[in-house]
């Protein structure tokens, strides 16, 4: 167990706090995607844009609150560290929510039809991969024995979501599509699979930190 009393249960519950908020931006995320590939006016979309950037300053505000107990030495130097890389590479994961959707909205990106399966499973899959990597960090915290099992489902499907991805940029370049919608399209797609790569980074982290932390 990382956390015991005092200051560093405060700590615990910042993470949780977080990890929390950091999910809702990208379940807004998600649905302003989905929104997009129903057809929905952009008016919709543009607000679930707007719902995302919302949610991702609130994870913001808890980051650095969080930040500020940790660097006053709620826990021991090592294991401090450990988790002010994860909160930060967490808090990654609602920047990458946010760019995907700005991109979308700003650029009015047209995507072709037969991307919107793959991209339907790429967003799915990211979502998964958050419940994945809440699971993974907070098990990292109160030393739940699945950790390295959820931190290892997170690395599964990015692998899953980088397949995908590869499909969609072929599927892509062999449409008759102009080269400059081409192009944004796949900017598009890669700024979607970035949150994947960040959530992976982060299950590293929690990996490396589970096996500091066994004798």
């Amino acid at each position: 167990m990382w956390f015991r009393r005092g200051r560093v249960v405060k700590v615990r519950g910042l993470v949780a706090e977080h990890l929390n908020l950091v999910e809702e931006a990208v379940a807004s995320m998600a649905r302003g995607v989905r929104a997009y590939l129903d057809g929905r006016p952009w008016e919709e979309v543009e607000e679930l844009a707007v719902e995302t950037h919302r949610r991702e300053a609130r994870a913001d505000d808890v980051r650095r609150e969080t930040e500020l107990v940790l660097v006053r030495g709620a826990l021991l130097a090592g294991t401090r560290k450990n988790l002010l890389d994860i909160v930060e590479g967490v808090d990654r994961l609602a920047n990458a929510a946010e760019a995907a959707m700005d991109f979308l909205v700003l650029q009015r990106i047209k995507l072709p039809e037969l991307l919107h399966p793959l991209i339907r499973e790429i967003v799915d899959t990211i979502q998964d991969q958050m419940v994945d990597l809440k699971a993974a960090v907070t098990g990292l915290l109160d030393g739940a024995p699945d950790t390295m099992k959820r931190a290892a489902e997170v690395d599964r499907k990015e692998s899953r979501v980088d397949e995908f991805q590869r499909r969609a940029i072929m599927r892509l370049f062999a449409t008759e599509l102009p080269l400059a919608e081409k192009i944004l399209a796949r900017e598009f797609v890669e700024r979607l699979v970035e949150f994947a790569d960040r959530a992976e980074d982060v299950s590293d982290l929690v990996i490396m930190a589970v096996a500091v932390q066994q004798p």
